[in-house]
């Protein structure tokens, strides 16, 4: 029996089911989003989210949290393939390295230039509608000054300096959410 969520309500039982291609394309999307865990590949779960969209995630556990790494759309990843992946996953949490982690090191690598053309490029544009207004404001206050600055360099106090010299509040609001969302994206 599960355990009960913190507010007491009781939590759903597991989906396990031994996933095939087939299974994956006629999974129904709910009013949440769900999990349908596999049962052949331990660690391998199809994210079901309310808009039918389904992904492959390798979720495994590291210092007693559990943490989701996304392999990619089922759409496009047959099970086979998320399978084989969400084993070398595993493999390598067994021998002590955190996959999350790394990858998010590697985006976080290189300047703020790079992170922020990614940002947009592999995020903002599929996900954000209003995305052209905050590059612009990225690209009229922020990159002339952190462009060429490592991203691990830029600190609180950088950010501060940067949204004094904005006059307008909304703006500098603004340009600070844009800001947030590179870095948290990161």
């Amino acid at each position: 029996m599960p355990r009960p969520r913190r507010d007491g309500t009781p939590a759903r039982e597991a989906r396990k089911q031994k996933l095939t291609d087939r299974f994956v394309r006629t999974i129904k999307a709910e009013s949440a989003a769900f999990a349908v865990w596999d049962t052949y590949q331990r660690g391998l779960a199809c994210r079901v989210q309310p808009t039918g969209q389904k992904s492959w995630k390798a979720v495994y556990s590291r210092g007693g949290r559990p943490r989701w790494y996304h392999i990619g759309d089922a759409s496009a990843v047959g099970i086979a393939d998320a399978r084989r992946i969400a084993a070398r996953i595993m493999a390598d949490v067994a021998e002590g390295k955190d996959p999350v982690a790394e990858r998010m090191a590697e985006r976080g690598s290189g300047t703020f230039a790079e992170l922020a053309e990614c940002y947009v490029e592999q995020h903002a544009k599929r996900k954000n509608k209003s995305w052209r207004q905050a590059d612009a404001l990225v690209r009229k206050h922020l990159l002339p000054r952190w462009g060429k600055l490592g991203t691990k360099s830029i600190t609180r106090s950088d950010v501060r300096a940067v949204m004094r010299r904005i006059e307008a509040p909304v703006v500098a609001n603004q340009v600070k959410a844009a800001a947030s969302a590179i870095f948290t994206w990161r």
